[in-house]
């Protein structure tokens, strides 16, 4: 039988000398059908098999003419599992590529991933974010218009082109994460004697609520508070602006607008929640504090639903749009960004082009992107229907998105917004812990955010004022 068997094997390989020796067509190329490898085996070509909805991926094509070839993908912690999940499905359709993932904490990564692409030993693809695609622009590919056409791309991401800088494409939004909403304690909420016809309208309501929800001993100490915003008042000062029409830009789309007496009025409404001993702000984590059972009420991000249900599966929580100051429907009632970008940044050819194949699969793919968005807590940036998810039920926040989508605003990509974000949270603990001033704290954080920006020659142009419900802003 191994005999038979070699005697086959000498005849293809016969064959194939005698077929490289045959005829040629009049422009030169090989009339054989299947790609060569460096050592001339023969890798078959299959028909195409698509994936994806407009902007589609043949997972039968050939890449890098089946040749073995290395990647480095760099991500930091939060979205790690998403980036593997995609690599091992793409490795497992090319067998010659080989993805390796590099995963850094969220801080040290955007550290360091800018000086290793300085320095020329940065990856091969990394994580990016709105919030750095200028700063890194230099270092990274703009994505090619014969691998991602525009018309393929804008009915499956219909926001692509809001995250183009200087009109050039470096990357494609997967996901789309948002606030505007109030995470709640369900058991504690129970406990209060709440039910869901209690869920809060207005402000004053919410209030009410809050001092409901807070406990304490026969001695007076809070052993329960109602409400925490710790380390996320950087995001609802904004939500809060927005919702009473005030632009978080000035009109030249460029500098911050956070001096004002709207700023001012709605932190005078958190520190009345302080004051009247319901509200907690003690520099730690609101979303740790939920799930350890220290408050009842948080405001954060949706990715939070996703957090609480990995890292406190005991709490059962629910989720309610933000209350607003007389009920109705406000001109905006939060920010959105959006995430799961991916940049190339390959500086060999070869791999480049590998880069932008596994980039075009990543994108067209939609399992993986499904099945992350409902485990991290986020709403798919691609046209998908999701709204029959049995995973759903587990992320209310999420299933809720739909009522209040619109009213959301996509800043644009603003290079100076981790910067903002930063000075925005130590202005809390300025104003909530330190009790310092106000006026003070937020005059000299613009101040210094301007002053900085302008020194290190940062130019940008914020896209707000291309927000649907722009004209009902205060301007």
């Amino acid at each position: 039988m191994k005999k038979i068997s070699y005697i086959i094997s000498m005849m293809l390989v016969v064959a194939l000398l005698l077929a490289g020796c045959g005829n040629k067509e009049k422009d030169g190329n090989d009339t054989n059908d299947g790609n060569q490898d460096k050592d001339n085996n023969v890798v078959e070509n299959k028909d195409p098999e698509y994936i994806g909805n407009n902007l589609k991926y043949d997972i039968n094509s050939v890449v890098n003419n089946g040749e073995k070839i290395d990647l480095v993908l760099w991500t930091d912690q939060e979205v790690e599992s998403f980036y593997t999940a995609a690599a091992d499905s793409y490795m497992k359709i090319h067998d010659n590529v080989n993805i390796k993932i590099v995963v850094q904490p969220w801080g040290d990564y955007w550290t360091k991933l800018p000086l290793a692409l300085n320095a020329g030993n940065g990856p091969d693809l990394y994580r990016s974010h709105p919030s750095f695609i200028n700063n890194l622009k230099e270092k990274t590919y703009e994505l090619p218009e014969d691998v991602f056409p525009m018309e393929q791309l804008k009915p499956d991401f219909p926001e692509v082109e809001k995250i183009k800088v200087d009109d050039k494409l470096y990357s494609i939004p997967l996901g789309t994460t948002f606030g505007g909403g109030i995470y709640y304690n369900k058991a504690m909420w129970t406990e209060a004697g709440l039910t869901e016809t209690d869920i809060p309208k207005t402000w004053d309501e919410f209030a009410e609520i809050g001092k409901k929800l807070t406990k304490k001993d026969s001695k007076g100490n809070i052993t329960q508070y109602g409400f925490s915003i710790d380390h996320t008042f950087e995001n609802m000062i904004i939500a809060l602006n927005l919702q009473k029409g005030e632009p978080i830009f000035k009109e030249d789309q460029f500098t911050w607008n956070f001096d004002n007496e709207t700023t001012y009025n709605n932190i005078d409404l958190l520190k009345d929640f302080k004051e009247d001993g319901f509200m907690m702000y003690s520099d730690g984590d609101c979303e740790d504090q939920m799930g350890n059972g220290q408050v009842a009420m948080i405001y954060q991000w949706n990715w939070v639903g996703g957090y609480l249900n990995s890292s406190y599966p005991d709490v059962d929580w629910g989720f309610f749009m933000m209350p607003t100051e007389d009920g109705s429907v406000p001109p905006a009632y939060d920010t959105k960004v959006f995430e799961w970008l991916l940049s190339v940044s390959a500086t060999d050819e070869k791999k480049r082009e590998v880069a932008f194949d596994f980039l075009k699969y990543y994108v067209a793919e939609n399992k993986n992107l499904i099945d992350n968005s409902m485990h991290i807590g986020v709403i798919p940036a691609k046209s998908i229907d999701i709204s029959d998810d049995e995973r759903l039920k587990e992320l209310p926040n999420i299933g809720m998105a739909n009522e209040y989508s619109d009213r959301l605003v996509f800043l644009g990509v603003i290079p100076t917004d981790e910067a903002k974000a930063k000075g925005l949270r130590s202005a809390g603990s300025d104003i909530f812990i330190n009790n310092k001033e106000p006026k003070e704290v937020i005059k000299a954080f613009q101040k210094k955010l301007m002053e900085d920006t302008e020194r290190n020659g940062i130019e940008y142009k914020s896209i707000e004022n291309h927000y649907e419900y722009y004209s009902e802003f205060n301007k």
